[in-house]
């Protein structure tokens, strides 16, 4: 026994699977967000503790001597901060698409139910 899922809900699943790939697609940009903030964190707590030596930036594949590692420390500092307000911004996106997902799932289910 099959039944035909009426135009309106065949475009809501559409929907569905769209908000569900864009709510992978954002999870994975504040993932990668959150490692690069967190490997640019760590940075500047090495630069901040650093007694003495040189300090290398890397450039592609190669290792570039800093001259002033206090330009780069405020350079990476800035990174991190605008970094952390787009994780911020990617965390808030998220949450509201999640909400979106869970509604429109919930409204689905319940429009199949009469169908079953």
């Amino acid at each position: 026994m099959s039944f035909q899922v009426p135009q309106e809900i065949q475009e809501k699943l559409t929907q569905f699977e769209q908000v569900k790939s864009q709510l992978q697609m954002v999870m994975t940009q504040k993932g990668e967000m959150d490692a690069r903030k967190r490997e640019i964190d760590e940075a500047v707590k090495a630069l901040e503790t650093r007694k003495e030596g040189d300090v290398f930036r890397r450039v592609g594949d190669l290792l570039i001597k800093v001259e002033d590692t206090d330009a780069l420390l405020k350079e990476l500092q800035e990174e991190a901060e605008t970094l952390g307000v787009r994780v911020g911004s990617m965390e808030n996106q998220e949450k509201s698409m999640k909400e979106m997902y869970e509604k429109m799932g919930t409204e689905i289910n319940e429009s199949l139910k009469g169908y079953k």
